[in-house]
Formats: structure tokens, sequence, C-alpha cells
């Protein structure tokens, strides 16, 4: 998309074209189809993000083609805060595929983790004020069980969270915490780096995660990382929907060559690309990208 070209006015059609096929052709169509037949569904997909003193950021969460196919709802989240003039905190969420109300956990891992948060900040050591987070977070989704007379597994979510900070020195620091396989990646001079030693690529070219995590039941799982977001960089947090795709060397290439840009996506032009489709997979996909410009 040539981002210097005049905007569209009154009186022509622009249209926004289907989402890119990258390989074999899905057998499934990319519709939204039937609503949920629940009362705490979730929409189809979520659109944000924000423009701030040197980031910018693009964040959607889109329904997968199979939970479009049948009917059935979105069960990854996500959620952005700004907390103060030069603090951010961005969550992706990845509800439990074979748990009925996952994506209820989800949701309010994302809210639970925003309330939080200040404890965690006035927490000294690292290490126990970020499995104090989770239990927090985790006892939010037990009493979300409780008040709905359900099991707290029903509620069963991966959780990823970053706080990203600006430094003095034009940097942004970036702290992460997760539980579970969601995941995140820095991507600077059109190379992806993982930012958790976890997920380097082995021999077979699969990524190696801690994929039977989740909250509320595992909070002594909790894995650190960080990275610093430097001028033309920027950094992907995401669920496994993305992380399973990106493993193919096409889908790793294309979103480089997007993300690479001198001038980050539009809102829009953000949820077309992360719409893409493969073959086989046709799982909710979410991303939050930050860059430093």
């Amino acid at each position: 998309m040539d981002h210097a070209e005049e905007p569209a006015t009154a009186g022509t059609t622009p249209r926004i074209p289907e989402p890119l096929i990258i390989g074999r052709r899905p057998m499934l169509r990319s519709e939204p189809g039937a609503l949920p037949r629940i009362a705490d569904r979730r929409p189809d997909t979520e659109v944000d993000g924000a423009d701030l003193p040197g980031l910018t950021v693009r964040a959607a969460s889109i329904r997968g083609d199979a939970h479009r196919y049948y009917g059935t709802v979105r069960q990854d989240a996500m959620g952005l805060w700004q907390i103060g003039d030069d603090r951010l905190l961005a969550c992706v969420a990845d509800g439990l595929g074979s748990k009925e109300l996952s994506h209820v956990g989800a949701a309010t891992a994302c809210e639970a983790a925003y309330r939080n948060f200040a404890a965690f900040l006035a927490g000294e050591d690292l290490s126990h004020a970020a499995n104090q987070l989770f239990e927090n977070i985790s006892n939010d989704l037990r009493e979300k069980a409780h008040a709905r007379g359900v099991d707290p597994g029903d509620l069963s979510t991966t959780f990823l969270a970053a706080l990203v900070e600006a430094k003095a020195d034009t940097s942004w620091h970036v702290m992460l915490l997760r539980v579970g396989d969601s995941s995140a990646f820095h991507l600077r001079q059109g190379e992806w780096t993982p930012c958790f030693p976890e997920d380097e690529e082995g021999e077979t070219g699969q990524l190696a995660t801690s994929a039977t995590h989740a909250l509320p039941r595992d909070t002594g799982s909790v894995d650190v990382g960080a990275a610093i977001l430097n001028p033309g960089e920027m950094l992907l947090l995401c669920t496994d929907g993305l992380t399973r795709p990106m493993r193919g060397e096409q889908v790793r290439a294309q979103l480089a060559e997007w993300w690479s840009e001198p001038t980050p996506p539009s809102l829009p032009e953000f949820f077309w690309q992360l719409s893409f489709r493969v073959k086989t997979h046709d799982d909710d996909r979410t991303a939050i990208c930050l860059w430093r410009t």
C-alpha cells in the first residue's frame, strides 16, 4: 500500500481486497458465519491502536475460520492501557479450545492484569512480583468462576503481558510476562527474533513452547522475558493462532515485509494484513504490534 497516495474522496468506491492467501488455498471461507448462541459472546473481531510520542500501536483479535464456520465464539482476547505518560500495558490471551467458558477467562485475565498491575510495579523482587501478579489474576478467574457456579478450569486461558516503558535514551524497554504458549517477537532489519529463549526454533523448525500451561492452574509457571525497542524496530505480541503459521517461511517473510515499512499500517490495513489465510491454520488470531518510531 502506498502511504503517500491521496485518500479516497466522495464519489469513489474503493474496496478492500479479500485477505491474502499464502501458499495453498484453505478449504473454509473467511466469512463471519452464524452468531454464537450464547449470552456472553465476544465480537467476531476487535481492532484497537494508539499513536503515542515515539510509539505506534496496532492491535487486532480475529475469530478463526473454524469458529466462524461452526458459529462458535472467539476465545482470544486482548487489552491495551496507557499507564501515566511513559508506560503502556499490552495483553493477549488465548482461552483453551476445550473449555466452554475459556473466552470469558481470556477477557477476564486481560482486565485483571490491568487492575493488579499497580501492585506488581510496587514490588521490589521481580520474580516474586511476577508470580504474585499471576496469582492475583488467577484469583480473579476463580472468583468469576464461583460467581457463575462453574469449575475454575472452565475459564482456562494462556496469558501474555508486556509493560512498555519509555527511557531517556530514546529507547523503549519492554518487560514480558507469560503463562502458556502466547509469544513475543522482535522485528529489526527484516528479521524475527523470539523474546523468550523457550521459543527458539529447533532443527525441525518447530517452536518449543510451554503449551500445556494455563491460568488459573499454573500460577507457578511464569516465563519472564525482555526487549529493547530502538527507532525503526517493532515488537509483536501474539497468540498461537499467529505463531503457528509463522513457522512457515512464506508467512514470516510476508509479515516482515509488511511490518518493516517506514510507516506503520493504518487500523484497517493492519486488520487486513492480520487476516491473511493459510491452509490448515484456522484458529483465532490475535496480535499487538508496537513500532518504535
